[in-house]
Formats: structure tokens, C-alpha cells, sequence
């Protein structure tokens, strides 16, 4: 390949790879909230599936049978302050757990994360402003499929936020 070729080529290559609308597998897309101010970022085969009408949140999902859930919520047991182990006990009490296999905890975060079935499941639960905000960040997906998902968790979880 001659010198002028090569930089027609790579030319080319970048207009390919920067075209409106590209889609490429390691895109990733960035959710905001507007009613909490919160964000996170997402893989972009993932697509809006449904918002919810007093706009707390959104979920997100994939062809592949994988969602994301992504919400805000008030202190509704208006415990004061609302500690990660009266949230832990909360939401523990309205699902099943029992096939857990991870569970981390700090005063601000809780992650719980495990199997229902042949679905895994990864939920992160932040505790913010003064502790009257829980931003909630709920993932599944087919276990079949762990290899695929399991190294972007961490990604989209660290990237929950506040605006």
C-alpha cells in the first residue's frame, strides 16, 4: 500500500468507525433521571423498555433476555437516619433470596447479588442526600450468560451516580 493509500484507508476507517449511529458492541450509553438527578451508564444493545409514570425511573432491556432497572426512591420508612441495615431488612423482606451469594455493605451502599432460578441477579441500593434518597440499581440476566455480563457490572455499577 502506497503512502497516499494508506492514509485514504485510514481516512476511510475513521469515517466508518465515527459515523452518526454506528453501532459497535462496546458503545455504552448514559441514563439520567430527571425527578432524583442520578445517572449511570449502560451497554448500548440495551433499549428504554418502559418509564415509569411519575418518572423515578426506567428499565432497560436486552435480546437476550438481560434488564436493567434503574430508580430513585424516598425514604418511605421515613426512618431517621435511614441506616443500610433497615434498608437491607426492607428489601429483603419483598424478594427472594435465597440463592444469594454475594452481599456487600458499607453505611451509604448495599449490594446483594445471587440466582433465582437460572437468572442472576445484581442489586445495588446507594443512599444519598442526608440519606432520604436510595438510588437503586438492579441488573439481570440468564445465567447461561454470565461470562458476557459479569465483567460489565462493575462498570455500570461504579458508574451510578448524582448529578
Amino acid at each position: 500500500m502506497g503512502h497516499v493509500d494508506r492514509r485514504a484507508f485510514l481516512a476511510g476507517l475513521t469515517a466508518a468507525v465515527l459515523a452518526p449511529g454506528a453501532a459497535r458492541a462496546g458503545e455504552w450509553k448514559t441514563y439520567r433521571n430527571p425527578r432524583f438527578d442520578f445517572s449511570f451508564d449502560y451497554p448500548g444493545w440495551f433499549t428504554a423498555a418502559d418509564t415509569s409514570e411519575n418518572s423515578d425511573g426506567s428499565r432497560f432491556e436486552a435480546k437476550d433476555g438481560a434488564a436493567i432497572l434503574a430508580y430513585g426512591s424516598w425514604n418511605a420508612m421515613d426512618d431517621k437516619p435511614l441506616t443500610i441495615a433497615q434498608h437491607e431488612a426492607f428489601v429483603r423482606g419483598n424478594d427472594n433470596y435465597s440463592g444469594l451469594t454475594y452481599r456487600f455493605a458499607d453505611p451509604k451502599t448495599l449490594v446483594l447479588s445471587g440466582l433465582r432460578g437460572d437468572t442472576v441477579f445484581y442489586e445495588k441500593y446507594a443512599l444519598v442526600r442526608d440519606d432520604d434518597l436510595i438510588l437503586n440499581l438492579q441488573i439481570t440476566y440468564p445465567a447461561r450468560l454470565k461470562d458476557k455480563y459479569d465483567p460489565l457490572i462493575d462498570r455500570m455499577a461504579k458508574s451510578l451516580r448524582l448529578n
